[in-house]
């Protein structure tokens, strides 16, 4: 074995281990031995930059394009970590450089749009595919990107107009179709949306995604015709994510007529499904997230706090809406967002960024996790946070802007040292509830556990289990909110939510479902009929069905009560009810 293969083999495993500085000098040595080896390059091109080495990266491509000029994987490598380095139209010249080279690699499904997912930053994303729209206004597919970015940055106006001028270029492209229908169902435009979704289906009278947004508009309740549709599509054996979307739909609609047996057969079919179609490595690992709690509960503790005091950025606005999903989040998102000095930035990945780039500038270790790296990570997460509330039209004078992200609460002993005089808002559910409401929803590829029933209890189990240790780490900067208190005596619980967010009362608060502006969330529809009592204690139509796990679930119930008692009976707490 010669010495650059040793060090490529070693490096490369050390990098699998997240041992980067480690892993540095080993894929340092091979990238000199052999400068177009685009594995290695683009390897060592990721850990010099999260070194702050950065122009040495560029120099290490720039050896490489001399060599390989017209090598795809390298330009899109190279394009990468100018992202990563905020090198933007660096990065827009080597995707157009790609694109010449191989025009498909910019289309939806295509290279680019793989690493702008990698990069994970919605916004810059945006801004250099805008560039390429620019340069290249007649490529459908670049409109198409530049449509599903804006969407995630939650920039709805402009990924309409994107999706329309892609319309302009394919005019029976059911899938633009189908995204318009989902932007105008977001604004509460249902005719608008209805249109767009039964035009997709005059040309794909099977097309399971607009069955589904049709079903959605009508709140679940499938009319004789609907119905009969999303039957025959699903007769006729579509592929599995199809069939997904289908048993979903039926689920839903049969939960709302009352046929509950019939509604968690198509449900669990949905779930089966959703696993079948799951690569067994990304499918959900509770051994691993148990870990990863233990090791937050060791690691983010109130001594850690105490030694970066003083640290992080003291900008007061940040508000961080936190708990497990289907637990009330979005309700509570959109009445604190109809004050007229509390804006929103929707659901954003910052915190984990910010996180990651702090433990990267410190060796990857809470115990060497410096006041610098905090101080430098909390900059970057707020300019992020004010740039997409600017965008996102949040009034200049807000006075609170609420990033409300539920996995979030992962991150909540990082928030707490990144910004020490933001505020946390926890909502917390019935278990048994959260638990049904998460089997019926299929939501994106990193909620994976809720697939499976015992996955959902492992993972609610261990959501309280962080949520005890958040308690002593944050103090009464956490302020807790129960769904059921939520429901039952709505003012008076958003009042003491705003007076713990030190804001003046104001009943625009009260009115949010008429006020709602875009909503993206799976709770989109629910948000706009205000609050109501119908999906509380919905767990007891499927009492037999959770037996598996219902011992698990109403341990955690029981342990609810004694850590966060009721301020209130709630008005569905005497009956069962149907969402």
């Amino acid at each position: 074995m010669t010495a650059t293969h040793s060090d490529a083999q070693q490096g490369m495993q050390l990098a699998r281990e997240g041992r980067f500085a480690e892993a540095l000098p080993h894929l340092d040595r091979a990238n000199r031995a052999a400068p177009a080896d685009v594995a290695l390059l683009n390897a060592v091109g990721n850990l010099l930059v999260l070194a702050g080495r950065g122009e040495e990266a560029n120099e290490r491509y720039r050896i490489a394009q001399r060599l390989i000029p017209a090598d795809l994987r390298m330009l899109c490598g190279w394009a990468r970590i100018s992202l990563m380095m905020g090198q933007l139209e660096q990065a827009a010249d080597l995707f157009d450089r790609a694109f010449a080279v191989e025009p498909r690699c910019v289309d939806p499904g295509g290279w680019m749009q793989d690493i702008l997912k990698e990069i994970d930053a919605a916004g810059t994303a945006c801004d250099v595919v805008q560039t390429l729209v620019q340069r290249h206004p007649e490529h459908a597919g670049l409109r198409a990107v530049h449509a599903q970015w804006l969407k995630a940055a939650h920039r709805p106006e402009a990924a309409r107009a994107a999706l329309e001028a892609c319309l302009a270029l394919r005019p029976h492209d059911v899938w633009v179709h189908i995204e318009l229908g989902g932007l105008a169902a977001g604004h509460g435009a249902t005719e608008q949306a209805q249109a767009y979704y039964r035009a997709a289906l005059r040309m794909d009278p099977a097309s399971a995604d607009a069955l589904w947004g049709l079903a959605e508009l009508a709140g679940w309740k499938l009319d004789a015709s609907l119905l009969a549709a999303v039957q025959r599509a699903l007769a006729a054996a579509p592929p599995a994510r199809a069939q997904l979307r289908l048993h979903e739909t039926l689920a839903r609609h049969h939960d709302r007529a009352g046929e509950f047996v019939a509604a968690w057969r198509h449900a669990g079919r949905s779930n089966a499904l959703a696993i079948e179609t799951t690569p067994p490595a990304k499918r959900y690992d509770a051994h691993q997230y148990a870990c990863r709690i233990d090791t937050l509960i060791e690691h983010c503790t109130p001594s850690l706090l105490q030694r970066l005091r003083g640290a992080g950025n003291d900008d007061p606005r940040p508000v961080f809406v936190i708990g497990l999903p289907r637990s009330g989040t979005t309700l509570i998102k959109s009445a604190l967002t109809a004050h007229p000095r509390i804006g929103s930035v929707n659901e954003q990945h910052f915190a984990e960024k910010s996180w990651k780039r702090a433990l990267a500038a410190s060796g990857d270790s809470y115990a060497t996790l410096s006041p610098a790296a905090v101080t430098e990570a909390a900059g970057w997460h707020l300019q992020r946070l004010l740039h997409c509330a600017a965008h996102l039209g949040v009034a200049a004078d807000a006075m609170r802007i609420i990033d409300k992200m539920p996995d979030n609460f992962m991150l909540a002993g990082w928030l707490a040292m990144a910004f020490p005089r933001a505020s946390f808002i926890h909502v917390q559910r019935d278990p048994r509830d959260v638990a049904v409401s998460c089997w019926f929803s299929q939501f994106t590829n990193s909620t994976k556990w809720i697939h499976d029933l015992s996955h959902i209890a492992h993972r609610i189990e261990h959501h309280r289990r962080l949520l005890r240790h958040w308690r002593t780490v944050l103090g009464e900067r956490l302020v807790e909110v129960r769904y059921e208190d939520l429901v039952a005596n709505h003012e008076d619980e958003i009042r003491r939510v705003l007076a713990a967010l030190s804001m003046p009362w104001h009943a625009d608060v009260l009115a949010f479902a008429e006020r709602a502006g875009y909503v993206a969330t799976a709770s989109r529809m629910q948000v706009r009929e205000g609050v109501h009592a119908r999906s509380l204690e919905r767990w007891r139509n499927y009492a037999d069905a959770l037996a598996p796990v219902l011992d698990r679930l109403d341990a955690v119930a029981t342990q609810d009560r004694l850590d966060l008692p009721p301020r209130s009976q709630s008005p569905g707490s005497q009956h069962a009810t149907a969402a």
